[in-house]
C-alpha cells in the first residue's frame, strides 16, 4: 500500500495491531504488555481503571507516542509514520478538540468538508449537526457552549471526519444520560460506515455497544500488574 493510495480498505483488512506494546516513562510502566487487532468496520472497547494505561494505549495506536517495547501498526504503517503520511485516514480525540474562537460550530464541520473535498461523503453540515442534537448551537463559538455541547461538538467533528480509523478517548466524558444516547447512536454509524473504531471508556452501555461490534480490551490497575 503506498502513501498516495486513497481507496477505500476493503472490509477485513486490519487497520490496527498492536503486539506486546509497553510504554515506560522513567522506572514507571505505564502500560502493560497489550497487543488488539482491529479491522475496518470493527471496534474496541478499552476498558479499566484509571492509571492503567488507556489514554497511553490510544496514543500508541495515534503514534502520538512510540511503544518503549513490542510494535504497533496502524493502517498497514508504524503508527508514528502512519500519523504523518496517513492522516487523512486517522481521525482522532485526545483529550478535547482544538477550534478556531472565531469560527461557529457549524463553520467548524463546513472546514472539515472543505479540507477533505473530493474524499467526504457526505452528510451535509445540517444533517450531521442534527444527527448530534446540535442544531440549536449551530451558530454559537465554541466558547460559548455548556460543557455538554462542547464535549457533543467534539465528538461530532471528529467523526466528521472521513477517516477509516476513529481514536477516541472517553467520549462520554461531560456528557449526561441524554448525550450519551446521542454518543452511541453517532459511534454505531461510523461503524456501519465501515470504519474501525478504538474507544477507551467508562460508559457500560457504550462498552456494551462496540463490544457487541468486537472486542473488549481490560487493562489493569497498576497494582494489579
Amino acid at each position: 500500500m503506498t502513501s498516495d493510495d486513497t481507496s477505500v480498505m476493503p472490509p477485513g483488512d486490519v487497520l490496527v495491531d498492536v503486539e506486546a506494546a509497553t510504554r515506560t516513562h522513567g522506572t514507571v510502566q505505564v502500560l502493560a504488555p497489550t497487543s488488539l487487532r482491529v479491522r475496518a468496520g470493527e471496534a474496541v472497547a478499552v476498558v479499566g481503571p484509571n492509571g492503567s494505561g488507556k489514554s497511553t494505549l490510544l496514543r500508541l495506536v495515534a503514534g502520538v507516542d512510540e511503544p518503549t517495547s513490542g510494535t504497533v501498526r496502524t493502517l498497514g504503517l508504524p503508527a508514528g509514520e502512519a500519523r504523518q503520511r496517513r492522516r487523512e485516514d486517522l481521525a482522532l480525540l485526545l483529550g478535547g478538540l482544538p477550534t478556531y474562537q472565531d469560527l461557529t460550530v457549524a463553520e467548524h464541520l463546513r472546514l472539515v468538508s472543505v479540507a477533505w473535498a473530493g474524499r467526504h461523503p457526505g452528510p451535509s453540515v445540517d444533517e450531521a449537526l442534527a444527527a448530534a442534537e446540535l442544531t440549536r448551537v449551530r451558530d454559537q463559538f465554541p466558547g460559548e457552549l455548556s460543557s455538554g455541547e462542547s464535549q457533543m461538538f467534539a465528538l461530532a467533528t471528529t467523526l466528521y471526519r472521513p477517516a477509516r480509523l476513529v481514536v477516541l478517548d472517553e467520549p462520554e466524558q461531560r456528557l449526561d444520560a441524554r448525550w450519551r444516547a446521542v454518543a452511541r447512536r453517532l459511534v454505531r454509524r461510523a461503524l456501519d460506515q465501515g470504519r474501525a473504531l478504538v474507544v477507551a471508556t467508562h460508559d457500560a452501555e457504550l462498552r456494551a455497544e462496540l463490544a457487541a461490534r468486537g472486542q473488549v480490551v481490560e487493562l489493569a490497575a497498576p497494582g494489579e500488574r
